[in-house]
């Protein structure tokens, strides 16, 4: 490295380099301007002048110089490797990549440009380049530990674990008998285990267990000793050994669920789907009954049984895990128990159970049986888990009297207005909620936990100016936007996401929904230091942990959500494109072809040059705002350019936008219904008839009997239906496959598509989505059969369970459901009557829903005999969307995509 400059110049370099290395930038430009001063077109000083400015956050001048350079000096692998490490800064990987093999050409062996590169073939999963790069970096340093591990990993992550074990064990013949010394033996004994769980990997257990056994006194952590070992055993058939390290492992931790469920299966009495005979039921309960002898202070040994138990040993198995926790006052009983619900008959056992405890403390002041008094609290936390107990059963009207008389025997108790405020969701009075859940964080202003789940209900119910305000009181320096989205704080926005796009802004829900999905981005961005760091720290199976969870991190929920939120906004957009779009497109489309790629061409300039200028006067602003001792840039708090979304929404092809999003949903989420509803609407808009078919298909395969796989069979081959007969060779063979394809379809075998429609209603009939969904698409196929239509509807019968004489009922019907219905009757039919209609029979149902203005909601809080209502009825949680529905009008045109929230 400027090899071509004098010795005192060449010296200057070397400084350069170091100030670059320890971060004293000042002192490296100082070093540099010296040397250009007597030799200004030298290329490897320029490059290094510009990747020293790139790190004090000048960027487009980094760029300049770093080009400049590498123009002066095509030759020199420093401008090559300076170029890619300026690109790898941007994120640019695969261009970082290319500027590294070309700085490669020039000086293959050069280790720190190997390194480099293998880092970023690791993060790009350019797994074959990635072992040729550790190869050759072994090849030219062999005495170092890091190049061993580093090709053997490499070959793992490729899918060849048999080699990489050969590598580690050629590794090992390197080192000598009474290695490792005292202070490398937890990173040796991570060696080992991560060379075990590889021989694991290729199903090689007698070897595994063999090694394991060899190297016992070498592996410092004992614990993965043993499940390592355990694993092992299991996998080998050697129960009784296996039996013994977990009953060893319990004594160690006996609130572990994993030892519990080893356990079993040790003893031949595990079950996947959780079904269990009677013989096999009555072994467990014994074992669990011994094992709560061994570790009586254990929550899990009493917890596990409610799963498997039935009938009277259910009951009392919950009796005992219930006493002593409603005793101490455990506020999250409830949550414990919430599984157990979708068991069938232990929601009526549990109730019954509940009941009598309440009924003993109030008569006695004990639990039944018990000569001791209970604590005045006990009774309270009975009310408290009833309460939740009801809401879960959709029994609002109870509920809420038990949550009330809880809060009036101990008003002091934070939880209870948490509780009723959840209540109050469930049965449709968001405002009501939020306001009991801003009651429950004024009782203590410096719990971070009660702003969030206040926050939370504020955006619920739309609230979002005051939202942000009770946000910002947990905020550095009251930034709520800037310190929230540093925080990755996705609940707040996606919460914030969907509230703007119930309220028609989709600027604003854009811009949140992509926050969330930038997150995602800083994620992927975060593994790159661990490349180097795991080798070397010898973290070796985290690590591969960690990239197997980046592998699959966009199938996680946050990212669903956001993708297909912003999906949404794109089709919404689509559909009503905003007025200066419109009038935008209008202009463009009166001038020629020529014309129209001449003005493009101009507002791409004009927004690069907006682009530049504002990087300038951000450069500006900051070298005001001070330099900090390094020389990097102190910056001001980072103005926002579009706060409202604006930009956003100016986009060229919205369903482009929404393309983008939806192919990452199909590779990470294919097993989600909600993916392929989305790309059945896309691709409808964009005329793919085939991706709109393999959407369809997707969605039969995953639920043909959901009311939107049938709607969505029945839209595509009506619109199918409609077109006009193909023409070109492509076409006909498109249409071949689609009559290939219904054929092969059973909905629609020896069918057509009215026929279709009433197989499924006549099959749902009892349901009311599905009953929907059949007048939908009869409105579809037949628009003159409207009324018909309507009439199918209106003739659903809520099948309701009179409650002792309590508000309203609870039936089948939830609240959300009969909102999607409301919104079909208003969009789709077009009947506002009918809608009215339906808007007063559902108030009946839900009275505490301010949607259908029920005479108990906050709204209108007095009911008619003048008494405060507090009794909602059957609902459902107002933040999962609710089904599409209404997304085609009868004359067969696709009108925008309604994916309603309440």
């Amino acid at each position: 490295m400027g090899a071509s400059l004098p010795p005192k110049e060449a010296n200057l370099f070397k400084l350069i380099v170091k100030s670059y290395e320890t971060k004293q930038y000042k002192k490296g430009l100082k070093a540099a301007d010296a040397i250009l001063k007597k030799f200004p077109e030298h290329g490897e000083t320029l490059s290094m002048k510009g990747l020293t400015l790139n790190c004090m956050d000048r960027k487009s001048e980094a760029y300049e110089l770093v080009r400049r350079g590498l123009k002066n000096d095509l030759k020199s692998h420093v401008c090559w490797h300076v170029y890619g490490l300026l690109y790898r800064s941007d994120r640019e990987y695969r261009e970082a990549i290319k500027s590294y093999r070309n700085a490669l050409r020039i000086d293959p062996d050069n280790i720190e440009i190997l390194r480099d590169l293998s880092l970023l073939q690791a993060q790009m999963r350019d797994l074959t380049g990635f072992v040729e790069t550790r190869q050759q970096l072994l090849t030219l340093k062999p005495n170092h530990r890091m190049n061993w591990i580093g090709f053997a990993v490499a070959h793992h992550l490729n899918s060849n674990g048999a080699k990489a074990v050969d590598i580690l064990e050629a590794y090992e013949g390197t080192l000598e008998d009474d290695y490792p010394p005292d202070n490398e033996r937890c990173e040796h004994g991570e060696m080992l285990l991560y060379k075990i769980s590889l021989l694991e990997e290729c199903e090689l257990f007698d070897k595994a267990l063999e090694e394991l056994q060899k190297k016992e006194a070498k592996i410092v952590d004992r614990l993965a000793f043993k499940e390592q070992q355990v694993s092992l055993l299991v996998k080998l058939g050697r129960l009784e050994e296996g039996e013994r390290i977990y009953k060893a492992l319990l004594a160690m931790n006996p609130d572990n669920y994993r030892y519990y469920e080893g356990l079993q299966k040790c003893l031949g009495l595990y079950s996947d789907n959780g079904q269990y005979s009677d013989d096999e039921i009555g072994q467990l309960d014994a074992l669990y009954r011994s094992l709560q002898k061994q570790y009586s202070w254990s929550s899990a040994v009493k917890r596990i049984p409610l799963d498997f138990l039935k009938d009277e040993k259910f009951r009392e198995a919950a009796e005992n895990y219930v006493r002593p926790l409603l005793t101490k006052g455990v506020p999250s009983l409830f949550s414990d128990l919430s599984p157990l619900y979708d068991q069938l008959g232990k929601a009526e056992i549990i109730e019954q159970l509940i009941l009598e405890l309440e009924n003993s403390i109030r008569t006695t002041g004990g639990y039944p049986g018990m000569a001791e008094k209970e604590p005045p609290s006990t009774l309270m936390w009975v009310l408290f888990l009833l309460a939740q107990h009801y809401d879960r059963r959709g029994q609002y009207d109870l509920s809420l009297a038990k949550i009330d008389e809880a809060i009036e025997h101990t008003p002091t108790v934070i939880d209870l207005y948490l509780v009723k405020g959840r209540i109050l969701k469930h049965a449709g009075d968001l405002p009501a909620a939020a306001a009991l859940a801003d009651e429950a964080r004024s009782m203590d202003l410096a719990d971070r936990y009660l702003n969030s789940e206040c926050v939370k209900r504020m955006l619920q119910a739309d609230q979002v100016a005051l939202a942000e305000k009770t946000a910002v009181l947990f905020t550095k320096d009251g930034d709520q936007h800037n310190n929230l989205h540093d925080m990755q704080c996705m609940w707040y926005e996606l919460a914030s996401g969907e509230s703007y796009f119930r309220q028609g802004d989709l600027g604003r829900a854009l811009k949140k929904f992509l926050a969330v999905e930038k997150h995602y981005a800083d994620m992927t961005e975060d593994q790159f230091d661990f490349h180097s760091y795991c080798l070397r720290k010898m973290t070796l199976r985290a690590y591969v942990e960690m990239l197997k969870f980046q592998d699959r991190l966009h199938s996680y929920p946050y990212f669903h959500k956001a993708a297909a939120g912003a999906i949404r906004c794109y089709l919404r957009l689509y559909d009503s494109p905003s007025p200066s779009v419109t009038e935008e497109d209008e202009e463009m489309s009166k001038l020629l072809p020529s014309q129209k790629k001449k003005m493009r061409q101009k507002q791409r300039k004009a927004e690069a040059r907006a682009k530049k200028e504002a990087e300038e006067k951000n450069e500006d602003e900051s070298s005001a705002s001070g330099v900090s001792k390094s020389g990097k840039r102190q910056h001001a708090k980072p103005v926002d350019p579009d706060p409202y979304g604006v930009k956003l929404l100016q986009v060229e092809d919205p369903l482009l936008e929404a393309t983008k999003y939806l192919k990452l949903l199909q590779k990470n989420s294919s097993e989600s219904l909600e993916t392929h509803l989305l790309s059945f609407e896309v691709n409808m808009r964009k005329q793919k008839i085939l991706l709109a078919f393999q959407a369809v298909k997707q969605l039969l395969r995953l639920d043909a009997e959901s009311p939107d796989s049938h709607g969505c069979l029945i839209r595509f081959f009506h619109k199918v239906g409609t077109m006009s007969a193909p023409v070109s060779d492509s076409d006909k063979l498109i249409w071949n496959v689609l009559d290939l394809e219904r054929s092969s379809l059973s909905q629609l075998h020896g069918k057509s598509l009215i026929e279709a429609n009433s197989s499924f209603l006549e099959k749902h009939k009892e349901s009311l989505m599905h009953r929907a969904a059949a007048a939908e698409m009869l409105y579809v196929l037949e628009p003159e059969r409207r009324l018909e239509a309507i009439k199918l509807i209106e003739d659903s019968v809520n099948n309701v369970v009179p409650r002792n004489g309590a508000l309203g009922s609870v039936g089948e019907w939830s609240l959300k459901d009969c909102v999607a219905v409301h919104q079909l009757l208003k969009t789709a039919f077009f009947d506002s009557d009918a809608a009215s209609r339906w808007k007063e029979r559902c108030a009946g149902y839900f009275p505490f829903s301010i949607y259908f203005e029920g005479t108990c909601s906050s709204v209108t809080s007095i009911s008619a005999d003048g008494n405060v209502c507090n009794a909602p009825e059957n609902g459902g949680n107002h933040q999962e969307p609710v089904r599409s529905l209404g997304s085609h009008s009868p004359n067969g045109k696709l009108e925008s995509f309604k994916e309603l929230t309440i």
